[in-house]
């Protein structure tokens, strides 16, 4: 079995890659397959950051890659898979390397309300993380639990211990630096900025056919009309159950979260978000 025109949603945390990677499966033939980094950094377990590229790659690798997706599609009988994994985002030439017809999808957010989400991620209770632990074991195989325990324990020590943590989530060059050094909301900043830039530069170098940009914001206040230009991109026959998911399960509110920040925390990562945001047609 082969994996043909697998699908990646990407995007920094908080972006709306979890609804968007369930709008996608709504199509019974597409099989969700939600943060797969354990396969991705099988090999390279021990880089620093979350960045790979194409020289990270080797035939070992790649087909223990794909036989990682094959394993999944043939335990659920679905025909293709839509991989959601944030931490992606920085893989892209080494996605390409592995699936050369890779249909990839980076779905943008204002960075403000990223950043709020993601700060807010940097004191999560015990329970939370706890929660979240066990849920990934049970995707994650028997045979790579060392390495997710080798990063979990030490957000785990952490908490129990009631300090805060030093990041969460994505993992772009220079995150060490950042982390005990600036504020919650500072570092998430950086993580977006630093991400997001990364992403746009190596998706754009990508064939029209095999890249696709969109923006959470569109997304929300046109559900219909954005879906059915992604089920075009991604070759869905009957988008149907797709734009009626998207329809029925969208929430414009969650648009100007970052509203609920602090004017003083809106000031202090202006200088770095603001540039970036521009960028990408954002107006601060």
């Amino acid at each position: 079995m082969q994996i043909e025109k697998p699908i990646f949603v990407l995007g920094v945390p908080h972006s709306g890659t979890s609804w968007l990677g369930k709008a996608i499966t709504q199509d019974p033939e597409i099989v969700h397959i939600p943060e797969t980094n354990y396969i991705w950094m099988w090999g390279n377990f021990k880089k620093a950051d979350d960045t790979l590229g194409e020289e990270a790659l080797t035939p070992k690798i790649k087909k223990h890659i794909e036989q990682q997706f094959v394993e999944h599609l043939k335990k659920h009988n679905g025909k293709r898979i839509c991989d959601k994994t944030p931490r992606n985002c920085l893989r892209i030439p080494f996605i390409r390397a592995v699936f050369p017809d890779a249909k990839i999808i980076l779905i943008t957010r204002d960075g403000r309300s990223v950043m709020s989400s993601m700060s807010k991620s940097t004191t999560p209770s015990k329970q939370v993380i706890l929660g979240t632990i066990r849920s990934r074991l049970k995707r994650v195989p028997i045979r790579d639990w060392r390495f997710y325990f080798s990063r979990a324990s030490q957000i785990v020590k952490k908490r129990a211990m009631g300090q805060p943590l030093d990041s969460w989530g994505i993992r772009p060059p220079g995150w060490q630096e950042w982390a005990g050094k600036y504020s919650p909301h500072m570092v998430a900043a950086k993580q977006w900025v630093e991400t997001i830039k990364i992403a746009t530069h190596e998706g754009r170098k990508l064939p029209p056919e095999n890249y696709l940009e969109v923006y959470y914001e569109n997304l929300v206040n046109s559900p219909q009309e954005e879906m059915g230009r992604i089920a075009n991109f991604v070759d869905i026959k009957n988008p149907h159950p797709i734009l009626e998911y998207a329809v029925k399960t969208t929430d414009p509110s969650r648009i100007d979260k970052w509203k609920d920040l602090d004017i003083d925390v809106l000031n202090e990562v202006r200088k770095v978000i603001e540039p970036t945001m521009a960028e990408l047609g954002y107006r601060w």
